[in-house]
């Protein structure tokens, strides 16, 4: 794991009650840069404040699936540039040129973004999720507007895993459930900012549609300027949320 991700850890689990002290935060952090989360979770003496229940399997649900969702993104985003990934199939990479330069940044940035994102659930976290390639149906990157109605369609669905993880975790409480709340409302943030891009790029008036991005507990959709877009479904179990990624006729394996 990079000097980088061990610092950004670092940071989130200051925030902890369990890791406040440095000399346990140091510990954690050690034992993931040599073993992986598992081999750190037994040197920080986590067993003892993470409950062995459902709950905890339902943040793992998530966390695992979120790992795959990470796979389709950076397989999108390179697809959309053009750009080879060890995610994505050959056959599906743009044969043109979609976006302009801005809008080829901003896509440059969301790729970069959505990697990050995996390494740190993968290195941090010790995910995983057990399919590497991922081919999206038949002229997806064949013009700009069915690249950017995927990227949208992903994007929502990205949205509601992580509020759904969100929940999850916070209700399992503990140390786990903090680290895992706390890192999905980071990625959700990012996610929700591609989506806002997306529409934008696609010429959608407003491309911010939204009072609030998640449908549990808010009032929601209406005329109000900023408030007319139908919100993202918030999922009860990542599984759901892959189910809802391969619907799209995404093909894994």
């Amino acid at each position: 794991m990079s000097t980088e991700n061990l610092g950004r850890v670092d940071r989130i689990l200051e925030s902890v009650d369990f890791f406040r002290p440095r000399s346990t935060r140091r510990k954690f952090l050690t034992a993931i840069a040599a073993g992986g989360a598992g081999a750190a979770a037994t040197a920080a003496g986590l067993g003892r404040v993470i409950p062995a229940s459902a709950d905890t399997g339902t943040v793992v649900g998530f966390g695992n699936a979120a790992v795959g969702a990470e796979k389709i993104a950076v397989a999108f985003y390179s697809n959309s540039l053009g750009l080879s990934s060890p995610f994505g199939v050959q056959a599906d990479l743009a044969k043109g040129t979609l976006l302009n330069h801005a809008h080829r940044d901003y896509f440059m940035a969301a790729r970069n973004q959505e990697a990050n994102h995996l390494a740190t659930l993968e290195s941090a976290l010790s995910l995983s999720f057990p399919a590497n390639t991922f081919a999206f149906p038949s002229g997806t990157f064949d013009s700009a507007p069915s690249m950017l109605a995927m990227g949208e369609a992903l994007e929502n669905i990205f949205i509601g895993a992580y509020l759904g993880a969100v929940q999850a975790a916070a209700a399992t409480g503990g140390s786990l459930g903090i680290l895992v709340a706390e890192v999905a409302a980071e990625i959700c943030g990012v996610e929700c900012a591609h989506r806002v891009l997306i529409r934008d790029i696609a010429g959608e008036d407003p491309p911010n549609d939204r009072f609030y991005e998640g449908d549990a507990g808010v009032p929601g959709p209406s005329s109000d300027a900023g408030n007319t877009g139908i919100r993202s479904h918030v999922y009860a179990l990542g599984g759901d949320a892959v189910t809802a990624l391969l619907a799209l006729g995404i093909t894994a394996s």
